[in-house]
């Protein structure tokens, strides 16, 4: 009879350790949920947006320019799947803790490695192209920064959409790709702007 409750016991654990390695998994290489906490994407994300942010593009190549990327300011994301592993349960940690994690950022790719960014009158340019940004509500104000400048290897430069609010490259300087965690690809909240973004 003991033995019986045992060989259950055990199975059971079984099924809920390959369910977490399996989560683990899908959450650490593959794709997670999110949801914005900042302003700085008005009006292509707004506060509370629910996403979807994929990770398997970026095992293999940078972000593009125009992607949508979240990012650590400040911290270094370790590309290692343990490092991987560390930072999805610190943050499920301090989830179940209450503790803000401010440092997570939501921005867009302007800048890839090798380009001169420039900002004038309100605009931005790219290799001396002024950049079409339907998305930006705002004009660009350089905020300090001194430009033209261009993007080393190994970084981009990134802005928020909300240009007057946003809290982007201008003020923390371009961001390594070892920053990156995922590329945000598809809103899934609120229902009535589901769909992919761009």
């Amino acid at each position: 009879m003991n033995s019986k409750i045992l060989k259950e016991v055990f199975d059971y654990l079984k099924v809920i350790i390959i369910a977490i390695a399996i989560a683990t998994l899908i959450s650490t290489q593959i794709f997670t949920f999110s949801q914005v906490q900042q302003k700085s994407m008005e009006q292509t994300l707004v506060e509370n947006d629910a996403i979807i942010i994929e990770k398997v593009s970026l095992l293999f190549s940078a972000p593009k320019k125009g992607d949508i990327v979240v990012l650590l300011e400040g911290v270094d994301v370790s590309n290692t799947f343990l490092g991987k592993i560390q930072r999805l349960y610190v943050d499920m940690y301090n989830k179940f803790r209450k503790i803000d994690n401010e440092n997570r950022l939501v921005k867009r790719v302007i800048g890839l490695p090798g380009d001169t960014v420039d900002i004038k009158e309100g605009k931005v340019y790219i290799n001396d192209e002024e950049l079409i940004e339907p998305y930006a509500n705002t004009v660009t104000d350089p905020k300090g920064l001194a430009v033209p400048f261009t993007v080393q290897q190994g970084e981009v430069f990134v802005l928020g959409d909300n240009r007057a609010v946003s809290l982007d490259s201008r003020e923390f300087g371009c961001v390594g790709l070892n920053q990156i965690e995922g590329i945000a690809v598809f809103r899934i909240y609120p229902l009535n702007k589901i769909g992919l973004l761009d």
